[in-house]
């Protein structure tokens, strides 16, 4: 089975392909593409994401990343006929009146797309429902809509943050002619899903006969997800979006050049007694440092940047670490997943490796491809689904992954 997978919850607009089969009762797939058109740069000037121009890039995007997705992918299609043609029109022109001053710009882009000349053989629609910014989310809902009624096939509807589970799970995100199982994942499970908009434990397990998994939320963040921790300090120290990457390089510079920071930064809730999170006054903690800094001296120095940056980056650290040991204990996990953009952190990525050592425990983190938003994890994630009664797809900003403890 050959599955298209849209992504589009938040400034990342995403496709990607996958074909699927059961191998001696097995699941297996095979990655055929995946494509990520990237509107961080757009969005530096605001300094964190903007969903009304989010949305309306998605829908520049989406058509023209369509027929990169189908050219390069170089897969088999059927040529339209006159009748099929006209079909096409009609549904494009029902399409405008359903979608008429809502999204200009995806009905403008569609007029260009190269693909609407033929129909390629593709089984299933994966696109992403929830959680995200709901004018992002709907757009990609949409042309998910207008695929599916043009080629009449169903659509899959996925939660995003099982994608980042699932994702964690791929053995390799390269395009190839060979076919992969995800990795074996012993039940129960502890996911840490940490992004700019999550930051959430989840119980893995058990196993449905469906293929797909039970999630249960046993901790989740009361206020800023670390991800939006990470944008908002690098803003206060001067620092372009998304922060998260350049905070992790002057934090490094910091241990290179062995810069004991002048600050020392609180570690909220590591000792609640829950397995739940709270940053926002991790953040208010480094607007006062800065403030304080600024009162004495007239420019930040790059020093105090970086022992600052550093301080941050292991007070999360420690955050995150601590309260997934508790989650180990608490609930028997037998392995580990860490899913989400704040997973390329390398100093998060090497003190999850070291607790999963002392634990005993395998541990599996995404790619570089994968830890961000991307529509390779949607397209796995919709393949466990496939077998579900098709029902009505509504974007939810709010959207939760299971049940919560």
């Amino acid at each position: 089975m050959t599955i298209l997978a849209i992504e589009t919850s938040c400034d990342e607009s995403a496709l990607a392909l996958i074909e699927t089969r059961t191998n001696n009762g097995n699941f297996e797939c095979r990655v055929i593409s995946s494509l990520i058109h990237s509107q961080a740069e757009l969005h530096s000037a605001y300094g964190g994401v903007f969903p009304s121009l989010a949305k309306r890039e998605h829908g520049k995007n989406l058509p023209p990343l369509l027929d990169k997705l189908l050219t390069d992918s170089n897969l088999t299609s059927k040529t339209v006929s006159n009748e099929e043609q006209l079909n096409i029109r009609a549904i494009i022109e029902n399409f405008k009146t359903e979608l008429s001053g809502q999204n200009p710009d995806l009905l403008d882009s569609l007029e260009k797309a190269q693909f609407l000349n033929s129909i390629p053989l593709i089984d299933r629609i994966a696109v992403t429902e929830g959680p995200g910014l709901e004018p992002a989310l709907w757009v990609g809902i949409n042309f998910a809509g207008f695929l599916s009624k043009l080629w009449s096939i169903p659509i899959v509807p996925v939660n995003h943050m099982e994608g980042h589970i699932i994702g964690s799970l791929l053995e390799s995100d390269k395009p190839s002619d060979k076919w992969q199982a995800l990795k074996k994942l012993q039940l129960p499970a502890v996911a840490l899903l940490i992004s700019g908009g999550h930051t959430e434990l989840v119980k893995i397990g058990p196993k449905m006969a469906s293929g797909a998994f039970k999630y249960t939320i046993i901790g989740q963040t009361k206020d800023d997800a670390v991800g939006e921790a990470f944008d908002k300090t690098a803003r206060l120290l001067g620092l372009s979006y998304p922060g998260g990457p350049n905070i992790s390089r002057l934090a490094n510079e910091a241990r290179k050049m062995k810069i004991t920071p002048e600050v020392k930064l609180p570690r909220p809730m590591i000792s609640s007694g829950d397995l739940n999170f709270s940053f926002s006054g991790l953040k208010t903690a480094v607007l006062y440092a800065v403030r304080d800094y600024s009162k004495i001296h007239k420019d930040l120095d790059d020093n105090f940047k970086r022992g600052l940056a550093l301080e941050f980056e292991e007070a999360v650290t420690e955050v995150l670490d601590s309260k997934l040991r508790k989650a180990i204990d608490q609930y028997g996990a037998k392995a580990l997943i860490i899913g989400g953009g704040v997973s390329a952190n390398e100093r998060l990525r090497k003190q999850f490796e070291q607790t999963a050592t002392e634990y005993g425990l395998d541990i599996f983190m995404p790619s570089r491809h994968v830890s961000g938003d991307n529509a390779l994890m949607i397209a796995l994630a919709g393949a466990l689904h496939l077998n579900e009664d098709v029902r009505d797809i509504k974007a939810s900003g709010t959207m939760k992954l299971g049940t919560s403890s």
